[in-house]
């Protein structure tokens, strides 16, 4: 008499909507406005997007921003809530939770850092260079939106699970974070230097307080 075993699956179709999705959103981007997603995929070697696009009145948000940013949620949530996935996993801890969820948490997160950021230019009087660190930052985001697309592939479809491929997948989060931050600095150190005291006053209230609430509150 045969004996048959059954293999448990994970249902990954989902996931790959989404990446499907992502890719779909790209696409779309690059037909409305196949320049400046060119030139978005070279912003880590090439300053033209921002000396191309960085002077018009609606830069942050436009059509092409707006899909851009719809890129920029949905391929971060996907990410953060494979690498959970994948540490749960490993550590063998119960916990629900679900991708809409931490689409929802990143959503709120950005707005709010968005609308702070607006109302400390105004209380503070520095409005053109927050609407400038704002347009910088979302670009080099719109980046690593893209970056993060093969590492969420690899995560979701590979059958490997351990520590050490969690741990590069942060360290190469944090890499690509870290290395558009001090694109920003290099790139625009004579603004940054005139303008010192609202610099610090900003990477402190919409930074680094952001993160450290965010650390408290999952930790």
């Amino acid at each position: 008499m045969l004996d048959f075993s059954f293999r448990h699956i994970l249902n990954n179709d989902w996931i790959t909507g989404i990446l499907l999705l992502i890719i779909l959103f790209l696409g779309f981007a690059k037909m409305i406005h196949q320049d400046k997603f060119n030139k978005t995929l070279r912003l880590y070697t090439s300053n033209r997007y921002f000396l191309n696009y960085g002077k018009e009145s609606n830069r942050t948000f436009n059509t092409f921003s707006n899909v851009m940013h719809i890129v920029q949620l949905l391929s971060f949530a996907l990410l953060a809530y494979l690498i959970i996935q994948k540490w749960l996993r490993i550590n063998e801890i119960q916990f629900e939770y679900n991708y809409l969820d931490i689409l929802g948490f990143i959503a709120i997160y950005f707005m709010g850092k968005l609308i702070i950021g607006k109302f400390i230019g105004i209380i503070f009087r520095f409005n053109k260079l927050q609407d400038d660190l704002i347009f910088l930052k979302i670009s080099y985001l719109n980046l690593i939106a893209i970056y993060f697309i093969p590492l969420s592939a690899f995560l979701a479809y590979t059958k490997i699970i351990n520590k050490e491929i969690v741990y590069l997948s942060i360290i190469y989060i944090l890499f690509l974070f870290l290395f558009s931050y001090l694109l920003i600095l290099l790139n625009n150190k004579k603004i940054i230097y005139n303008n010192f005291f609202y610099f610090i006053l900003y990477i402190c209230t919409l930074e680094i307080a952001p993160l450290l609430i965010v650390m408290k509150l999952v930790f």
